[in-house]
């Protein structure tokens, strides 16, 4: 009774306050309202008393990633409840501003002095990746070659511009997922658990990672602040970067191997990926959960095998775009006193090599790869790789000098990208509960009902093992029920009045109140 009374109450607070976030150019200012029922008129009101902006200059724009649309708010009825846009508690608005709104808005600042010193016209030093927006605009789209297309090509009357480009040891300058927010590190620590006998025989295990991709500020935004002549930069709002909110972790069927690990058949994966559809879910990434190997003495990286990078490369592709680009990427959990995740991704580079069948691991060296001559090609048509001297022990910072021939091992840093992965500070979790099993059946489901049997249907089915292994238990008659409880849980939403009854009725029927 006491969790019924809470829940309620949590309803009445959540129903009578209603906070937004608003992306201006001086920061992120919160908008409140005493109740949903506050309209579009009410939002430009408070727009223009925080921004100093009038309600005829203002452009506010939603992206709402349920249905991945795009719409200017200030466009609709003025007399439109926010509601009916959809806005929701913790929504994001972006405030478009010209130069001349920003100028009007904005106090007067004093600007420094400029001297004649010759570092006034050097650009501000970046950090090593940027966000593809930014290198857009500052370079126009990445050109990555399509290696397979070199071998197709006709051997008669070659030109110099019909063989593969050189590949040069030089780290991408952009990245398609900035950041890797976990919305609960619950999910983290279950899948750290469920590794401990892969880790016992020093072998790895993987998941796949389900959440969204929502548009965000670069997380370097907050650093180089400030230019050679300590003059303040603002940040370029055409720029923002992409960040991926986790939800949860599945655990697909698989076999662990030395260095690496192989994914196996798994009949569960169109049902899977329905659910996950339904809840507003997609696969952002890969993750692994292995032992910490020793440090190179040479600073290349040791955290991802050959074996697990021509993996990622290989998802990275089959999430990808028409350009062949792709956001998904990699979380590394190092088995050792201090578990932190770690972000990375294949580069566009690599998945290319990848596709086109180029690279190979190396036997007794993890930790390289080694290209590789397709079966029946023309040997003159490889890619020369070139790479710092063996000498070098800057971890591939120094120029790349040496040429490297055609099954030569290479460390594989300039393949990798790195992303920022840490616990996300503002997203609300989806799942109340990660305790089910990953293969449940009936007697564990009896066995989690009975240890949430005072909660309710939506928190009682809050865990996303549950909910994918729902329309297994249910049975095929069933799967559109399971399906709507999977809209109820991944929207917050109530459960409506049919589905309810048909829980009780499959409750009563399998003795699980």
């Amino acid at each position: 009774a006491h969790s019924h009374k809470s829940s309620s109450l949590g309803r009445e607070n959540r129903a009578m306050v209603l906070v937004l976030r608003l992306r201006t150019s001086r920061g992120t200012k919160r908008l409140l309202f005493s109740n949903d029922k506050a309209t579009i008129g009410d939002l430009m009101l408070q727009v223009w008393d925080l921004t100093g902006i009038k309600p005829t200059q203002q452009s506010i724009v939603f992206n709402d990633i349920v249905s991945r649309r795009r719409s200017d708010v200030t466009q609709k009825d003025q007399k439109e409840s926010l509601s009916s846009v959809p806005l929701r508690t913790g929504d994001m608005l972006l405030l478009v501003e010209n130069e001349k709104i920003r100028a009007k808005a904005e106090p007067k600042k004093e600007e420094p002095k400029e001297t004649t010193s010759s570092s006034s016209k050097e650009k501000a030093k970046k950090g090593p990746h940027m966000t593809i927006k930014a290198f857009k605009k500052a370079s126009g789209n990445p050109v990555i070659p399509d290696y397979e297309s070199f071998f197709q090509a006709s051997s008669k009357q070659r030109s110099v511009n019909s063989y593969a480009p050189n590949i040069h040891w030089k780290l991408q300058r952009y990245r398609h997922l900035d950041l890797y927010a976990f919305a609960d590190p619950s999910c983290l620590k279950k899948f750290y658990r469920n590794s401990f006998p892969e880790l016992k025989q020093n072998l790895s295990r993987i998941g796949i990672l389900f959440g969204r991709y929502v548009e965000d500020i670069n997380p370097l935004a907050d650093q180089n602040l400030y230019d050679d002549l300590n003059r303040e930069k603002k940040w370029d709002y055409d720029a923002n970067g992409v960040r991926a909110d986790v939800f949860a972790i599945y655990e697909p069927p698989q076999q662990p191997v030395k260095n690496g690990a192989r994914f196996l058949t798994d009949p569960r994966q169109e049902i899977v990926q329905g659910m996950a559809e339904a809840m507003g879910l997609e696969p952002v990434g890969m993750i692994i959960c292995k032992k910490k190997a020793k440090a190179n003495p040479k600073g290349f990286q040791t955290y991802l095998t050959g074996k697990e990078l021509l993996l990622l490369a290989k998802l990275q592709s089959v999430f990808s775009d028409e350009n062949n680009f792709s956001r998904f990427g990699c979380v590394v959990l190092e088995h050792s006193d201090m578990i932190e995740p770690v972000g990375l991704a294949a580069s566009d580079t690599c998945m290319a090599l990848e596709r086109a069948e180029l690279l190979d691991t190396v036997k007794g060296a993890p930790y390289k790869l080694r290209t590789k001559l397709p079966e029946g090609a023309d040997p003159s048509l490889m890619p020369h790789i070139f790479i710092p001297k063996d000498d070098d022990v800057s971890g591939g910072r120094h120029t790349a000098s040496e040429k490297l021939s055609t099954g030569d091992p290479f460390p594989m840093d300039f393949l990798t990208v790195k992303i920022i992965a840490t616990q996300s500070r503002g997203t609300k979790k989806l799942f109340l509960h990660h305790d089910f099993p990953v293969q449940g059946g009936m007697k564990e489901l009896k066995n989690y009902m009975q240890r949430y049997s005072n909660e309710g249907f939506a928190k009682k089915f809050s865990d996303f093992n549950l909910l994918i292994n729902l329309p297994k238990m249910m049975g095929d008659k069933q799967t559109e029920t399971c399906v709507e409880i999977a809209k109820c849980i991944g929207f917050h939403e109530e459960f409506p009045p049919k589905v309810s009854n048909e829980l009780d009725t499959f409750f009563i029927k399998n003795q699980l109140f």
